[in-house]
């Protein structure tokens, strides 16, 4: 099962510094709050990119593993 925080905490901490300005992406109760807006960013469906220029947005692999966390009910 995917975990916040042997999964998803450790995918979002090279950005965490840069993403400071909304809100802190390792923080699981933050996260799991945010998800569908945070996923909606990873996808690029909000218009909003995550994470930001200069960074490169995260791979299929990736994102398909924060939506299986989101569909198993967010587990820290």
């Amino acid at each position: 099962m995917t975990s916040f925080k042997d999964d998803i905490a450790p995918m979002f901490a090279p950005f965490r510094a840069n993403m400071m300005w909304r809100f802190d992406i390792t923080d699981y109760d933050t996260v799991s709050k945010n998800a569908k807006m945070i996923f909606g960013r990873l996808t690029g469906t909000t218009g909003t990119q995550m994470p930001p220029p200069p960074f490169e947005p995260l791979n299929q692999s990736q994102i398909d593993l924060f939506a299986e966390w989101m569909k198993d009910g967010c587990p820290p």
